[in-house]
């Protein structure tokens, strides 16, 4: 429907600005059959060839989404640069401008729906398809803008010059997205709000007398971690288990959806005594 709106536009007044808004919600088009199939590959269960799940499904889902948004911007650009240098007269554009109005509006609600279950369910995929969208909401408003302007002054110039913005706008996007995508894609570690969290979790268990090497990392919805921790040297292997155990329970009550590992190490003074953060480990972070 909204592709249809914006063609309909596009082709009642003859404008570049949306002809190249058109081509954008093509590209949503694809981003959505390429985020539906991302979904359903992150949502399988682990197997023997993926033992950590497949939720990264969706990070490489918005890698692809990113280079669409990139591809579509440079679409654009061209267009536009061929229309400033033949400008052409606008038609209708009192209807244009209103297809156009109505395919915005749906895609506004949209986004800010796509935003919401992003957030309630940590999709790295529904967010870039929702910061897809918003930018689609941009391009139109100012192709919109544009179009009336032509209108009002009869500077036919003033499209492809307006579409030109709209692709700059489009490309920041795309590369945001992008870095994003493969920032996760390349293990990026949690929050540190949340490993704020996790560390408190440690502190919760008594017989805990350090930790270093905290590493943590997200694949899609789901949260990994793994540290080492410091016991008296003394204790049984029984007595480690049940503190690691502890530990884990700690953190898991702390912050949902985590799969923690523990390696245990015996407390030596002055080797082994020091519980170092992230932060602390990589100083120039």
């Amino acid at each position: 429907m909204i592709l249809a709106l914006k063609f309909g536009a596009y082709l009642t007044t003859g404008s570049v600005g949306l002809l190249s808004d058109a081509g954008e919600s093509v590209v949503n088009l694809v981003a959505a059959v390429v985020l539906s199939v991302a979904i359903a590959v992150s949502a399988t269960p682990p197997d023997y060839r993926h033992p950590y799940g497949h939720n990264k499904a969706e990070y490489l889902s918005s890698v692809i989404e990113a280079a669409l948004i990139i591809v579509a911007a440079l679409f654009i650009g061209y267009t536009a640069v061929q229309r400033l240098l033949q400008p052409q007269s606008l038609e209708n554009v009192l209807a244009g401008v209103v297809l156009a109005g109505v395919a915005s509006v749906i895609n506004g609600g949209l986004a800010m729906h796509l935003f919401r279950v992003a957030k309630d369910s940590e999709s790295a995929a529904l967010e870039a398809n929702a910061r897809h969208l918003l930018t689609d909401v941009w391009t139109s408003a100012g192709v919109i803008v544009g179009v009336g302007l032509v209108a009002l002054t009869g500077w036919e110039r003033i499209d492809p010059l307006v579409a030109l913005a709209v692709a700059a706008n489009i490309v920041y996007t795309g590369v945001y997205v992008m870095r994003k995508s493969v920032s996760r894609l390349l293990d990026e570690r949690l929050p540190e709000e949340e490993e704020a969290r996790i560390i408190a979790a440690f502190d919760e268990v008594p017989k805990v007398r350090g930790y270093h090497r905290l590493r943590t990392r997200r694949a899609g919805t789901a949260r990994f971690a793994e540290v080492d921790l410091f016991v008296d040297s003394g204790m049984s292997v029984a007595e480690a288990h049940e503190v690691a155990r502890g530990v884990e329970k700690s953190v898991r009550d702390s912050l949902d959806d985590i799969d923690i590992t523990v390696h245990i190490e015996p407390y030596v003074e002055g080797v082994r005594d020091v519980s170092r953060t992230p932060k602390e480990e990589f100083p120039d972070a």
